[in-house]
């Protein structure tokens, strides 16, 4: 195929032809033969306070989208804005500004605490007056405080996502309208014996609820309400390092009925300053988080998807984003070889075009190699 750019948008997209002639006077020409062309990457779950070193390294990686889910609002609106006017090499950021958590969590910049449901509906308020793209919430929140948040955030026409506090179930979250589910929360609370080891092999004792047939139906509920799983799934080898294989096989328990409800995920990774101090660099977690979730058990289209046309869709961006067509966003990653036949070789990037600015491999292996704190030397080539 031929892929003609204009400025920020795909201009035409047409079969390539053997002795085709380009007005290369007028276009910058790419050989792409023998190489594959897929949407821009979408990290949906990440914590990159703003920082120019974090953003460039998303970008250096294919990854052209972030959903920051939890910062302060200020830096990443200019951060933002800094990106758009070309000023900052970055992904096109969406952001919730502060969580909203219950005590006994301490306030922040990255938090605010609600000790009231009225607490909770001024606290909407002001995060739409801070042009926050959805809400956030957190742990330790009342259920008359959760409710407040989900019934103001309706009204203001915002879309609310995070965890499931102790106080709720992901099935009431669901229902409520929570537009995704993060981590593993989708799982209750006392079903999180699913994830845990078990000596010398011994069966699990699962409390009531926690059975497969009723996993399977809860997930059936959170399919009927149209509500978005973004399992973070590689996060737990950082945070959770000793227990990481009992919650990876636990995970892989749960895909074939998360593939049979055909609900749909999201990929993010939890990318955060604490992560990359335990060595999961920005940038190169995402392709740890697909690769992972094709091994346990979602085929490599879907994992893709995950990753490209899903947050397009969870976003309301699919008319400009998600798919290679005439007059979407020139936001795209040339690969050396095909990610259908093995999800890995997302890594092996050629060239990114975000948003029309075209970064070829000796631009993104400077970038990467000017601000990778502990990135492997043969990281995504």
């Amino acid at each position: 195929m031929t892929v003609l750019i204009v400025g920020d948008r795909i201009s035409a997209v047409r079969a390539a032809k053997e002795k085709e002639r380009l007005p290369t006077k007028e276009f910058e020409v790419i050989d792409g033969q023998g190489k594959y062309l897929i949407p821009g990457l979408w990290d949906m779950h990440a914590h990159t306070d703003g920082d120019d070193r974090v953003l460039r390294l998303f970008t250096a990686y294919g990854i052209t989208g972030v959903r920051d889910m939890a910062g302060d609002a200020a830096e990443l609106a200019d951060a933002r804005r800094r990106i758009t006017s070309g000023e900052l090499t970055g992904p096109r950021l969406v952001f919730s500004g502060p969580m909203l958590e219950g005590p006994p969590s301490q306030a922040n910049d990255w938090t605010w605490i609600i000790h009231s449901p009225a607490e909770a509906r001024r606290a909407i308020d002001r995060l739409v007056e801070l042009r926050v793209d959805f809400i956030k919430v957190h742990d330790g929140l009342a259920r008359e405080s959760y409710f407040a948040i989900a019934a103001a955030s309706k009204e203001r026409g915002i879309s609310f996502v995070g965890h499931v506090p102790a106080s709720m179930t992901p099935a009431e979250a669901s229902d409520l309208g929570q537009k995704s589910i993060e981590h593993l929360e989708f799982v209750p609370k006392s079903c999180h014996a699913l994830f845990e080891s078990v000596v010398g092999g011994a069966p699990r004792k699962l409390p009531s609820g926690c059975d497969p047939q009723s996993l399977k139906e809860l997930l059936n509920r959170l399919d009927q309400n149209g509500t978005w799983l973004d399992p973070t799934i590689q996060s737990f080898r950082y945070w959770a390092p000793t227990q990481w294989s009992a919650i990876f096989s636990g995970f892989r328990e749960l895909v074939p009925s998360i593939r049979q409800n055909r609900i749909s995920i999201l990929a993010g990774t939890d990318s955060s300053s604490v992560l990359e101090k335990k060595d999961d660099p920005p940038g190169t977690s995402l392709h740890d988080e697909l690769a992972l979730l094709v091994e346990a058990g979602f085929t490599p289209s879907e994992v893709l998807r995950a990753a490209t046309l899903n947050p397009a869709l969870f976003l309301g961006l699919s008319e400009s984003l998600g798919t290679i067509e005439a007059g979407k966003t020139a936001s795209v990653v040339l690969l050396e070889a095909n990610p259908l036949q093995d999800i890995s070789n997302t890594q092996r990037i050629v060239a990114v075009i975000s948003e029309g600015r075209y970064l070829n491999r000796d631009v993104l292996e400077r970038l990467r190699r000017e601000n990778c704190r502990n990135c492997s030397a043969g990281s995504a080539n």
